[in-house]
């Protein structure tokens, strides 16, 4: 079975490309570099060269499959490597065991998604820095009104429903 690149198989094969290079000849990531199209070709050659195991210039399943394994067990490790490093930034007394306390401490704070000052200028309609009882039901009143597409004052599950989407 011979497999067909794809352009995005083929921008794979620009960033292990890049990816390949010395530290020291590594571009900052600030979005895709320029590359003419005979540097592209290059690397998306070299690609097909790398998986083309037995160099009979076409790649069978057993080929592809045999890259897929590679790149699954490299993100394995790279995902292993990293639940470890993280996992000794939240063991604090170096253990090898998370206390709930430790635990704790690395969940973030929470926090409202308004200040008050927000909340108040978007419910204060009249600006007079308070928010009556009118003021304060007439979003969730407008939301209900909007839900309700046969206008007869009832909500039904399918009208609330349809006014989530």
């Amino acid at each position: 079975m011979v497999i067909r690149f794809s352009l995005a198989s083929a921008a794979l094969a620009l960033a292990s490309a890049a990816s390949a290079q010395p530290a020291a000849q590594a571009q900052p990531a600030q979005g895709p570099q320029k590359i003419s199209k005979a540097d592209f070709t290059k690397n998306v050659d070299a690609r097909f060269g790398s998986i083309d195991s037995n160099k009979d210039g076409n790649l069978s399943k057993d080929e592809v499959a045999a890259v897929q394994a590679k790149a699954l067990a490299d993100a394995a490790a790279a995902e292993q490597k990293q639940m470890e490093a993280d996992f000794k930034k939240l063991d604090t007394n170096h253990d090898n065991s998370l206390s709930l306390a430790e635990f704790k401490a690395a969940a973030p704070a929470l926090r409202p998604r308004q200040t008050a000052d927000q909340m108040l200028a978007e419910l204060d309609a009249n600006k007079d820095g308070k928010v009556s009882a009118a003021e304060y039901r007439s979003g969730p009143l407008a939301n209900f009104d909007k839900a309700d597409a046969d206008h007869n004052g009832v909500l039904t599950a399918q009208e609330l429903q349809a006014s989530r989407r």
